[in-house]
């Protein structure tokens, strides 16, 4: 396997919306049990879900002409609309009384979308990086010391994005700074309220 072959392989395992659905149910599962399970499939749905349904209209209709590769010049109204979905879904699950741990996930992903909608006009941040990076921290303060182990997944995310040129080394420090650093605020914040 060449190295280009593994980098599209880790890519392709890392892309956001593979990494966050099973972050909700991890995390609702083990702060609530069943019922966390629940509250998971509600952030599921109302993130993941209408996120993949705006990308199969914006497909559909002609404005995106790749949805696993959008350009940057066609991210930043996508982005906004994502944001706004966030932060509905972060508002609607904390009015409901979701568990703290998936309002602060929920938060993370609203203060990334954000991020990243006022960043792209001038660069071409990492969503993977952002993402494995904010999934990290998640974990890091869900499990402790066991959670920290996901920090390990950030580096050969790190490397796929370099060899498939997709992204420059600033463009990936930025991407694990809005992702790990807005999950850190999350959890800080709402760990504080709590």
């Amino acid at each position: 396997m060449t190295s280009r072959k593994l980098a599209e392989i880790v890519s392709a395992a890392t892309r956001l919306p593979l990494l966050a659905v099973p972050l909700f149910f991890v995390v609702g599962g083990t702060v609530a049990g069943a019922p966390g399970l629940l509250w998971a499939l509600l952030c599921a749905l109302l993130t993941s879900g209408l996120s993949l349904l705006y990308l199969l209209y914006l497909t559909r209709s002609g404005k995106v002409r790749d949805p696993r590769g959008i350009p940057q010049s066609e991210r930043v109204r996508p982005l906004r609309v994502v944001a706004v979905l966030h932060i509905a879904a972060f508002l609607i699950v904390t009015a409901l009384g979701a568990p703290v741990e998936l309002r602060a996930i929920l938060l993370s992903y609203a203060i990334a979308t954000v991020l990243f909608a006022l960043l792209t006009p001038f660069t071409n941040l990492s969503l993977h990086a952002a993402g494995v990076s904010g999934a990290a921290v998640c974990l890091s303060f869900v499990f402790g010391g066991w959670g920290t182990l996901a920090m390990l997944l950030v580096p050969p995310v790190l490397w796929a994005r370099t060899v498939l040129k997709k992204h420059t080394p600033l463009e990936l420090a930025l991407g694990v700074l809005v992702g790990g650093g807005g999950t850190w605020i999350s959890f800080i914040l709402l760990s504080v309220s709590a």
